[in-house]
């Protein structure tokens, strides 16, 4: 209700009713001044059963093609959950697709928080994308290391985690064709992602992880990525840049598979779930904290593995910096003052890294452009034990739901002085931001 969204602090109101207030897949309604949760068929009923209507045409359409059995099923239990509102059915059949049994990725669904002020209701989009079965080779590599890669994390932290048996879908490679809902924003595009989010399938650890693949390959956005950087990184560290995709894919799929490792959305300290223990916003940005350093801690496991080697590693930790970079300069909180996850991730690694020595910036430095004073450098040899080191806290955070924990890294990385933040905005806002245009080439 907008009269709930004026109080300062509704969303800290609506956690501390707790409840079906906070489901994902409901709303939030006043009814004789008392705040319900209405389920989403309810209060969008007629846009749900559209939605539901259209699946099941597509469900006909294919209908006797062998080789999509899988999608067709998809269709039809995702029609189903437009109806009743029970998504597991849905997720269920969405599980077992993959690069091996369908051409297609669709995802449509209400999964993501993000959009919503209190990071509480899953946003509807729709994901359709053609399977990229180069995929297949980077599945073959890390699937028979998943076991490890979460026995990794548990280590980090004995005694405050215990290691789960996992058995998630490592990440599908897909070009996207069209977006839709919540996943078309006006500038850029989710580059990957693992759900579902809640549910069976996710706790089971059986949800599907997918990089996007074609997004952010254009010369136009190469370019703008090269000269940001080329104002920001001190020569020597400058030289290490590339163009080629591999390193941020990379980094893209340890993101996306780390979701799946250690304690996730539906872990629980003493019965009391990641929004129960550090409310909406502070929670999500904790998951994707996780995930990002996931993304850092693994390069290591997989260079002692033999799957990278040390160019390929330094490469992919200084695209995961200029990544870092680039989501600090869009800004700690939304204009009505709610936490941006990837942004206030990205803080506490820039500022965690600082204090570490292992990123370091000096504001007398040229940058690579010869133009711009103030230049960042990483010390890529001692990376893989900062990375160990922060991975290390953000499990302790929350395996155990120390908020007090999390706020601090938040206070001094987010809210404070430790990272150039101004001059980092003023960088990369000189470039125009891109937006993409959704076309098929028949």
């Amino acid at each position: 209700p907008a009269s709930l969204q004026a109080e300062e602090g509704f969303c800290q109101r609506l956690e501390s009713a707790g409840g079906e207030l906070t489901k994902p897949f409901t709303v939030v309604r006043e009814r004789e001044g008392e705040l319900v949760a209405v389920p989403f068929t309810e209060a969008y009923a007629e846009g749900m059963g559209e939605v539901a209507a259209h699946l099941r045409q597509a469900a006909e359409a294919l209908e006797g093609e062998e080789d999509e059995a899988a999608l067709v099923a998809y269709l039809r239990a995702a029609a189903q959950a437009f109806e009743d509102n029970d998504w597991g059915p849905a997720d269920e059949a969405w599980s077992r697709m993959n690069a091996r049994n369908s051409r297609w990725y669709l995802r449509v669904a209400p999964d993501e928080v993000y959009w919503d002020p209190c990071s509480l209701k899953a946003g509807f989009h729709m994901t359709f994308a053609r399977i990229d079965r180069g995929s297949l080779v980077w599945q073959d590599r890390l699937t028979p290391i998943q076991a490890e890669m979460e026995q990794r994390l548990a280590a980090l932290v004995p005694g405050e985690y215990e290691a789960r048996d996992v058995a998630f879908h490592m990440p599908d490679f897909i070009a996207i064709v069209t977006n839709h809902g919540d996943d078309r924003d006006p500038f850029g595009a989710t580059i990957g992602q693992s759900l579902p989010n809640w549910g069976a399938v996710a706790e089971e650890g059986r949800g599907r992880t997918v990089a996007m693949t074609n997004l952010y390959t254009d010369a136009d956005s190469l370019a703008r990525r090269r000269a940001t950087a080329a104002s920001l990184l001190a020569p020597e560290t400058m030289e290490l840049h590339t163009d080629d995709p591999e390193p941020g894919l990379l980094s893209t799929i340890l993101h996306e598979a780390t979701h799946n490792l250690g304690p996730a959305q539906e872990y629980r300290v003493d019965g009391q779930d990641d929004t129960a223990l550090f409310g909406g916003g502070l929670a999500s940005m904790l998951e994707e904290l996780k995930a990002q350093s996931g993304a850092l801690f693994f390069v290591s496991l997989l260079e002692e593995k033999g799957i990278l080697d040390a160019a390929q590693a330094d490469a992919t930790y200084l695209d995961s910096v200029v990544w870092a970079l680039g989501h600090i300069s869009r800004g700690m909180y939304t204009p009505s003052g709610q936490r941006k996850a990837y942004s206030q991730l990205a803080a506490i690694q820039i500022g965690f890294f600082l204090d570490e020595g292992v990123v370091r910036f000096d504001p007398e430095a040229t940058a690579a452009n010869g133009e711009d004073r103030g230049a960042f450098s990483v010390d890529f040899e001692a990376f893989p034990a900062a990375a160990e080191k922060l991975m290390k806290q953000v499990m302790h955070i929350k395996a155990t739901g120390d908020r007090e924990a999390a706020e601090a890294l938040a206070e001094r990385y987010v809210d404070g002085d430790v990272v150039p933040m101004e001059l980092i905005a003023e960088r990369y806002l000189r470039q125009p931001r891109g937006a993409f245009v959704y076309a098929v080439e028949l």
